[in-house]
């Protein structure tokens, strides 16, 4: 198993360090770059859900993402962990009904589950973690 932890401020420009763990990340890993461009794509959503609703971009609150690839590159889980109150995401709305689809924002969890499944959203006193998992291509 290959393990990663990345503790981040809460802030956006801190996409560009993860982002930079990320791609070293899977290259080590052997996964293609398409499923790399993938990741990045859903990682930057996570984070920035963990940036501005978990932690209301408080840079003193930290967010961390764990990254954990099942051995022989079958699995891959990854944890964002934010310091805020956490949400349930089959409670969040379908962003592509009609009575929504005028609206800008609220589709960045939508649009993780097209590449991932949500395998856990859970709080606790210390704060919420999702945690997605990747089947690698």
């Amino acid at each position: 198993m290959k393990n990663h932890t990345v503790v981040l401020k809460s802030r956006g420009e801190e996409f560009a360090a993860l982002q930079q763990a990320l791609v070293l990340f899977g290259f080590e890993a052997g996964y293609s770059a398409g499923f790399i461009s993938t990741l990045e794509l859903t990682f930057k959503e996570a984070f920035l859900n963990a940036v501005m609703h978990g932690n209301h971009e408080n840079e003193s609150l930290p967010v961390t993402v764990s990254l954990n690839a099942e051995s022989g590159g079958n699995l891959l889980e990854v944890t964002f962990r934010d310091c805020g109150p956490g949400f349930q995401p089959d409670d969040l709305p379908d962003p592509t009904t009609p009575d929504r689809l005028h609206i800008t924002s609220g589709r960045g969890v939508h649009l993780i589950r097209s590449y991932a499944e949500i395998a856990d959203a859970r709080a606790d006193a210390s704060g919420f973690s999702l945690t997605l998992r990747y089947v690698p291509c």
